[in-house]
């Protein structure tokens, strides 16, 4: 897995000793860099406003990605899943929009 972590770090630490990576992890493609780096920063940059918690069940296949984003991108989870939300909601007016009529139905 690439490391994408901030301030472009090309090391890591594994057991308390760090390392370098293999210079074939170090060398992605530029703009792919830049992509990822701009998603991921709008990842760290995002406030949760609210303090509501909410038990949910993943999926193994998810769970192996969630569980290493944080020590490989810096990233928490909940801001990670929160900032998914965001951008899925944005991206489908429609269904809030049908939430909407739901309620005023009831």
């Amino acid at each position: 897995m690439s490391n994408f972590r901030p301030n472009g770090h090309t090391s890591v630490k594994k057991n308390g000793k760090e390392r370098t990576l293999p210079a074939n992890k170090q060398n992605k493609p530029a703009s792919l860099d830049r992509d990822i780096d701009l998603l991921l920063e709008q990842v760290r940059d995002l406030k949760i406003d609210g303090d509501k918690k909410r038990l949910i069940k993943i999926d193994e296949k998810s769970e192996e990605i969630l569980k290493v984003m944080y020590p490989v991108f810096s990233v928490d989870v909940t801001r990670f899943i929160n900032f998914l939300l965001t951008r899925f909601f944005q991206d489908h007016p429609e269904l809030i929009d049908e939430i909407r009529k739901s309620f005023k139905k009831l």
